[in-house]
């Protein structure tokens, strides 16, 4: 077997980003098409969420080597204020010595073929260029998400932001392969950096994994005597917002269009934001303390548990800068074979639920159409037909983590001389 040496900030039992997952199935499937994983991350203590029973998916073959850390945020800043400077490209810059080391002792104790290194954090990309240099290592630079913005996000210094687009322009001269998770992304990669990058990028979507959906039932008409919307994950104010979901119910309720005691959304996990005094305020502004409801971060199966037991699933996601993204959550939302209601400006994620036909989108600013979109869906849950709104399994089977690790064994193969066949 080939041996391939993963460079992953997110990796298990990390669990505040989705995409911890995609690097996981990555790395489990490899060893099916020939290729054996090393992966080097950081110790566990660095994580300020983690989800222990995500360890138990990684098979034996893959090799964990953890490291020490300097988090800039945590080990520099004085009153909650660190220079700029030490977060470029971003506060975890202080991992790349120790990474380095790791690398070194890998290297010489069983040599990589191929270096894969996925963002965010982008300091797995400063480190696995310097690795491919040193060693002369085909290098695959993945991104999860935009490095950056343009124009910046608010807030950005902008030496941070300077910093940005030069070591982005780095990696794509250097690496070898650009993997993103959408064909959108493929695009702004090519627009940025046109013939550059032309040939050697790539779109490899998030999925889901068919075995994490063994034993899951079917869809089926409701079970309980309210519609359950379930959302899963963290909210915040900036573009997972649900106020404009709670106008829209209580608009649709004083038109007619529903009745509140029969509608119940369940957010699991929102986060800090789920607590913000704000949020409780518009809630009881507009009278939805019996139909809005918080529950706690739950492990990432019971999550999938919960969200099987949902009648809708809410996806929120609204943001210039996300227009080009599919979250991984979505994915298993589709997988689930529960109706959704996204939230979201049109782009790659509306696109994908369109094609699925497996719910709603609406712009969270166009509320009168979000009421009216809530109506019919209370209106079809109690016809017993909401549940006739699911993605079909012969169409989701392109998305299944397996497949598409095999897409990315392929591009392993040819970027080290090996047949694909």
């Amino acid at each position: 077997m080939k041996h391939a040496l993963f460079i992953a900030f997110h990796y298990p039992p990390e669990s505040s980003s989705s995409g911890v997952l995609r690097t996981l199935k990555f790395s489990r499937y490899l060893p099916q098409f020939g290729w054996r994983v090393t992966v080097i991350t950081l110790r566990e203590d660095a994580y300020e969420q983690v989800d222990p029973t995500l360890l138990a998916q990684l098979p034996p073959e893959v090799k964990v080597v953890r490291t020490r850390y300097l988090n800039s945020k945590r080990h520099f800043a004085i009153a909650g204020y660190y220079p700029a400077v030490l977060a470029i490209p971003d506060r975890w810059i202080g991992w790349l010595p120790w990474a380095l080391a790791a690398a070194r002792r890998v290297m010489r104790d069983d040599p990589a073929d191929l270096v894969f290194s996925t963002s965010p954090m982008a300091t797995a990309h400063m480190i696995a260029a310097r690795v491919a240099g040193r060693y002369r290592l085909p290098w695959v630079a993945d991104f999860r998400d935009p490095w950056y913005e343009e124009p910046p996000e608010p807030g950005t210094p902008a030496v941070v932001h300077w910093a940005a687009r030069r070591l982005e322009r780095v990696v794509a001269k250097r690496a070898d392969r650009l993997v993103a998770t959408t064909e959108h992304m493929v695009d702004m990669l090519r627009t940025r950096y046109g013939d550059l990058v032309r040939d050697k990028t790539c779109a490899i979507v998030n999925g889901y994994d068919e075995g994490d959906f063994s034993g899951f039932p079917p869809p089926s008409t409701p079970r309980g005597a309210r519609l359950d919307i379930v959302h899963a994950g963290q909210i915040n104010a900036e573009f997972r917002d649900p106020r404009p979901l709670f106008k829209a119910l209580r608009e649709a309720a004083d038109a007619g269009w529903l009745d509140l005691a029969d509608v119940r959304v369940t957010f699991v996990g929102g986060g800090a934001y789920a607590q913000d005094p704000a949020l409780a305020r518009a809630i009881a502004e507009l009278r939805l303390q019996d139909s809005v409801s918080f529950a706690p971060r739950i492990p990432y199966d019971q999550a999938l548990q919960r969200m099987a037991q949902a009648d809708l699933l809410l996806l929120l996601q609204a943001s210039e800068d996300t227009r080009q993204l599919v979250p991984a959550k979505f994915y298993e939302y589709l997988r689930l074979r529960r109706p959704v209601l996204a939230l979201l400006y049109d782009g790659a994620t509306s696109q994908l639920l369109q094609r699925a036909q497996a719910g709603w989108s609406v712009h969270p600013d166009q509320g009168a159409t979000l009421a009216r979109t809530l109506g019919d869906i209370v209106r079809l849950w109690k016809e017993q037909t909401l549940a006739a709104r699911v993605a079909d399994l012969d169409f989701l089977r392109q998305y299944d983590r397996r497949h598409l690790t095999g897409l990315l064994a392929g591009h392993f193969d040819t970027l080290v001389g090996r047949d694909a066949s």
